[in-house]
């Protein structure tokens, strides 16, 4: 659905009154609500970059070269990222593992090692490796990406077309409850109705599942 096509539907519902500005506040506040409930697959992306040697900082560093979509992009960075789903070696063949920030300043805060990168981290919401590198690296970063709100003439929701409706549905509780009308909850119910259709319909994307027998061990076997 385009912004258009949400502002008629929210028309229809008796909130041709609003200005468009006003709308588009409400629409988004409903994206977000969606988007930040569970880490959806349309919010997954892979890049493969190169990380230059002694080089620590990885998001928001225009030193990287990334690669996407086959074609290599040189002073870019990743500025989208949200959550770290894998994040790979791949010219020493490591999944690196995730450490706590805590763990690497109170272990490490003395040490400038350079040497094979084995963990990462964050400060704040930037990634880091640990050690930093000691030889140009290629690495390959599954991740969740932040999503961003639309505006006048970029309108593009991560969310896909066909539950776009769940948008509208999202901002007519909103507009609903700025009237202080009782509606509000009957659209709330329409909203997460819709909500557990998406989940269903966006989490399983194959039923094509081998049939297996799966071997459980006794329940005292687990008193470790």
């Amino acid at each position: 659905m385009t912004l258009d096509e949400m502002y008629d539907e929210m028309d229809l519902y008796g909130f041709d009154d609003f200005e468009d500005s006003q709308k588009l506040s409400l629409l988004n506040e409903a994206y977000f609500d969606i988007v930040t409930r569970e880490p959806w697959p349309f919010l997954e992306d892979l890049k493969t970059f190169t990380v230059p040697s002694g080089t620590t900082k990885i998001t928001n560093n225009p030193v990287l070269t990334i690669n996407v979509n086959n074609e290599v992009l040189t002073a870019q960075s990743i500025t989208d990222l949200n959550s770290v789903l894998s994040l790979i070696d791949t010219t020493n063949g490591i999944t690196l593992t995730p450490e706590r920030t805590d763990v690497i300043e109170k272990n490490y805060w003395n040490s400038d090692s350079t040497s094979t990168p084995q963990h990462y981290y964050f400060i704040n919401d930037e990634l880091y490796l640990y050690p930093s590198a000691s030889g140009d690296t290629v690495y390959r970063l599954f991740y969740t990406r932040v999503p961003t709100a639309a505006t006048t003439t970029s309108s593009t929701f991560m969310i896909p077309t066909r539950h776009h409706s769940i948008i509208v549905y999202g901002a007519l509780v909103k507009a609903f409850l700025v009237n202080d009308d009782p509606q509000a909850a009957v659209f709330q119910n329409m909203f997460e109705s819709r909500y557990q259709q998406m989940r269903n319909d966006v989490w399983v994307n194959q039923y094509d599942r081998t049939d297996r027998i799966h071997v459980v061990s006794d329940g005292y076997d687990w008193n470790y």
